[in-house]
């Protein structure tokens, strides 16, 4: 029965993934994104959004619930710079185990919103542990999230979760980010690093790019 579970994983990742360009991932990237702001149900606060520091959204993140449970998926990041900009988009990955005993298979769009220029650096060093090297929780979610006692915003990361129209956070202690250089590559090409595309303000850009950049103003906004 594992088998089967597994092979069906396998599909689902490897159609919705495997065989994307990194400019067919980006644009789904800004979709999803576009897609978690037009729910007007609930709303990422005021507040979290402007303490960010870096925006992380993973589409198409597939979650495995067995004997020996976990996540996968590939996502898109910017870096809020020192000068109040957005920097140019670049891959990361998102990977996790844990235990599970139910069996199941589901495709989530994850929102990642960092709070803390610490965790950014971290992540920037290629590698983050949830949870260990960076606070994480789900994230506070409404127009009156943060009046009341029970929200304090002192998490290094917020997550936020859209799965079947439903938009609600979600924690993920014990996932590992870290970067897709091929997929940056691909992006940008000449072999340039996460830093490089953080910091500079000449890369070449296309449509996936700047539609990606409209979506997280729009989400700033």
């Amino acid at each position: 029965m594992k088998k089967v579970w597994f092979s069906i994983v396998i599909a689902l990742f490897m159609a919705t993934s495997l065989f994307a360009s990194a400019e067919e991932k980006l644009l789904n990237s800004s979709n999803a994104l576009k897609n978690m702001m037009r729910d007007s149900q609930i709303k990422i606060p005021q507040k979290v959004l402007e303490r960010a520091q870096a925006i992380a959204i993973f589409p198409g993140t597939i979650e495995i619930s067995m004997f020996l449970g976990g996540k996968t998926g590939s996502g898109v990041m910017v870096v809020k710079r020192s000068d109040g900009t957005w920097s140019y988009p670049f891959f990361v990955k998102l990977g996790g185990a844990g235990l599970g005993f139910q069996l199941g298979v589901e495709k989530k769009d994850i929102l990642m919103v960092f709070e803390s220029k610490d965790s950014v650096k971290k992540l920037m060093n290629n590698k983050i542990t949830l949870g260990a090297d960076a606070s994480v929780a789900a994230g506070p979610a409404g127009e009156s999230a943060g009046r009341g006692s029970e929200a304090d915003f002192s998490k290094e990361i917020y997550t936020y979760t859209k799965t079947q129209g439903a938009f609600v956070g979600v924690s993920i202690d014990g996932s590992v980010m870290n970067h897709d250089y091929d997929q940056n590559i691909e992006l940008y090409g000449n072999n340039i690093t996460p830093e490089q595309i953080v910091e500079s303000d000449g890369l070449l850009s296309s449509y996936a790019i700047e539609d990606f950049l409209k979506s997280i103003q729009k989400l700033m906004n």
